[in-house]
């Protein structure tokens, strides 16, 4: 989907993305342009994210479990 790691990182400082869900699916569209791929970018998306904004392993888990789940209805 041609997303970079640069783009979580200045999604998460410059403009307030606080969850995987806003980045994946408002922020770069992956969610509807590509849901399956989407589902797997997310641990990395987390992971990046979890650094950015100082949240422990815990916190990624509990995003990539709440984007899958919400992302499993855009999965034909």
């Amino acid at each position: 989907l041609g997303v970079i790691e640069g783009q979580v990182v200045w999604a998460v400082q410059n403009e307030m993305a606080l969850n995987v869900e806003d980045f994946l699916a408002r922020r770069t569209r992956c969610q509807l342009l590509d849901a399956k791929e989407s589902v797997r970018m997310a641990p990395r998306v987390a992971e990046i994210m979890a650094s950015e904004l100082g949240k422990d392993s815990e916190w990624q888990a509990k995003q990539v479990e709440d984007y899958k789940r919400v992302t499993s209805n855009y999965i034909i």
